[in-house]
């Protein structure tokens, strides 16, 4: 009986120290990979040679290395293919246990890219925290860029993501969050929009998409009034012209900031052709260019009812774009679709037959809170 419990726990032991062997990696001989990035192949030939320009971005991880990271592109007909030809440009075995970000340009966005999300879904080394980012221009040029304060880009990229998205610049768009929302019938994915500048990588906007083509391109300047649109907000700031009755003539450059803003989002349906949203935001005044008193109460009063108009004009022009466009970023169609029966959901046509031309009329009100030291 001992014997048959030695030669047991000697052949476990065996399996293990052997399964251990196969699984071991050593770090240097890794290429971990921490961004991504596709774009559509427009030469002429891009049929024969691939039709996805695939650029990675590696941090190097050996102590002699000149570098902070490597960047390899190739072109391909299919992520899986670029993976492979990839893998052939470098001595490290490729992994993607760490992938932060996937870059798409905005030729692919504009096409679709459903085929490349789908695979990086079906990889269970991936996580659903990806972010899912569009360029506008080419995720090859981004990647390939030197940015002297950024050494290592793909970690640039995934920071400057998470900040911006606390205070409120754009949003933060996962992996999971998109393919939600593309397979969602009462609600259209968003994602944020970057650019390569001089010596920087800058935020461009929030894109909207229809399913998995990018069709609308919200300017930064109106992306906190989207925000507002899409959900309830808290920490943003938002800098308007505007023209106060009592104000000198002689001042005809007058901007008011205002800070700390939130704003809380009700959706009314009235019918599935007649949506109210009601939005109330609440900030205070951070800096006045003007020489009125803003604790007097007309003053005031007529701040919060310009700054009302302003976000409801902003909000109406975005909203026509998207009927326009047919694409439900601020899911009104989830709302629609909670207030009706599952039958009379599954038989009406919202996205392309109610939503275009229905009656969505925003109503803010403002209340300000504060006027720090301005006057």
């Amino acid at each position: 009986m001992r014997k048959l419990l030695l030669a047991l726990f000697t052949g476990s032991s065996l399996i293990i120290l052997g399964t251990g062997c196969a699984q071991e990696r050593i770090v240097e001989q890794l290429g971990f990979i921490n961004s991504v990035g596709y774009e559509l192949n427009e030469a002429k030939n891009a049929e024969e040679e691939g039709i996805l320009i695939i650029t990675i971005s590696l941090p190097q991880v050996t102590p002699t290395a000149v570098t902070d990271r490597v960047t390899l592109t190739t072109t391909a007909h299919t992520s899986k293919e670029g993976r492979t030809q990839l893998a052939r440009q470098t001595e490290r075995v490729l992994v993607s246990g760490q992938l932060r970000s996937v870059l798409f340009g905005d030729n692919l966005a504009a096409r679709g890219f459903k085929d490349t999300i789908d695979t990086l879904n079906r990889d269970h080394s991936i996580g659903l925290n990806l972010k899912v980012i569009v360029v506008n221009g080419s995720p090859k040029e981004l990647l390939m860029a030197d940015y002297q304060q950024h050494p290592r880009t793909g970690r640039y990229i995934y920071e400057m993501i998470e900040k911006e998205a606390k205070t409120h610049v754009t949003i933060d768009t996962s992996l999971y969050q998109f393919i939600r929302d593309y397979y969602d019938d009462g609600i259209d994915p968003i994602v944020p929009l970057i650019k390569q500048g001089k010596e920087e990588i800058i935020l461009d906007g929030i894109g909207l998409f229809k399913g998995d083509q990018l069709v609308i391109k919200v300017h930064p300047k109106d992306g906190r009034v989207f925000k507002m649109l899409h959900g309830d907000y808290l920490g943003g700031n938002i800098t308007v012209e505007m023209d106060l009755k009592d104000e000198p003539k002689e001042d005809d450059y007058l901007y008011l900031t205002f800070n700390t803003l939130e704003s809380t989002r009700k959706v009314h349906v009235k019918s599935p052709s007649e949506i109210e949203i009601d939005l109330l935001v609440r900030g205070g005044v951070d800096e006045y260019t003007g020489h009125l008193d803003l604790s007097d109460d007309e003053v005031q009063k007529e701040i919060e009812q310009k700054l009302a108009k302003y976000i409801e004009e902003i909000g109406q022009k975005i909203i026509k774009e998207m009927q326009e466009k047919q694409t439900d970023s601020l899911g009104l169609g989830q709302f629609v679709r909670n207030s009706s029966s599952y039958q009379k959901w599954k038989g009406m046509n919202w996205k392309e037959e109610i939503y275009p031309d229905a009656k969505i009329s925003i109503n803010v009100n403002v209340k300000l809170k504060g006027f720090g030291s301005v006057k």
